[in-house]
């Protein structure tokens, strides 16, 4: 979706996320170029579970047995950030970054633009249960998905008046209804939380383009053998749209926007 998005010359003055989401947000604002892009491409193609996720029977024994705070360790995605191609502080991306976290306690959703890329961006991925929750300036802090999955309504409170949501894949099962713990847990969640994004997209104030989702093939959250087809896919589908649309967008503008992208 990025590339469709340079390719038709849409630029942003903002870039906000959540989740994966904002993994992709500060990884575009950091280098906004065509090698920046190719760059963060890469970096999915590459992924594999066990650079996110490594499961442990230690850390699952932990967990069930109520001394752990999440079934995995976060220190291989910290390892992951480290290493990343992204700028060490959310102030000094090219491009203003923005990431949303939600507050453990109240459940309210914090945006985070400022200070080390690294613990932000952990937190803003910490879905409950599974990893840990991650203290950011006092707060204890999880996955930005929990209270602002598209963070539409953040993007406006900071500026944003025509903001193009670049959403989540979907996941296609073969079944009437997904079979498995972990994929029913997550079919769920995901449905909750479509519709608190519908609600949040019709709520905003300006012009909110929310281009077309792919479909997912992926067993579980952490299967990315996918990834190339999704991405191909993406670019089609955003093309395509974008072709479609050119005349009312604009060809070349320069617009406000947020940058919603999860694997």
């Amino acid at each position: 979706m990025l590339w469709a998005l340079s390719e038709a010359g849409l630029m942003p003055d903002l870039v906000i996320g959540s989740s994966a989401g904002a993994l992709n947000a500060v990884a575009f604002a950091s280098d906004p170029s065509p090698i920046g892009v190719g760059r963060l491409e890469a970096a999915w193609r590459s992924l594999r579970r066990r650079h996110v996720a490594p499961f442990s029977v230690r850390t699952l024994a932990a967990a069930v047995a109520g001394r752990g705070e999440g079934l995995v360790s976060n220190s291989a995605m910290r390892g992951m950030l480290a290493s990343a191609a992204v700028a060490g502080r959310l102030s000094d991306t090219l491009i203003p970054a923005h990431v949303v976290a939600t507050e453990l306690t109240s459940g309210a959703a914090v945006v985070l633009s400022a200070g080390e890329t690294g613990p932000a961006l952990l937190a803003s991925c910490a879905f409950p249960g599974l990893y840990p929750p991650v203290k950011v300036g006092g707060r204890l802090l999880v996955d930005g998905g929990v209270s602002a999955d598209i963070p539409v309504l953040q993007a406006e409170a900071l500026g944003a008046r025509v903001s193009y949501v670049l959403p989540a894949a979907t996941c296609r099962f073969a079944q009437s209804s997904p079979r498995g713990p972990l994929r029913l847990a997550c079919h769920a969640l995901s449905q909750i939380l479509d519709s608190v994004a519908r609600s949040n997209v019709a709520a905003a104030c300006g012009t909110v383009h929310v281009l077309p989702t792919p479909s997912s093939r992926a067993t579980n959250p952490f299967d990315f053998r996918d990834t190339a087809r999704l991405v191909e896919e993406g670019h089609r589908l955003a093309a395509g749209w974008l072709a479609s649309h050119m005349t009312r967008v604009g060809a070349g503008a320069r617009t406000n926007g947020i940058c919603r992208l999860t694997a």
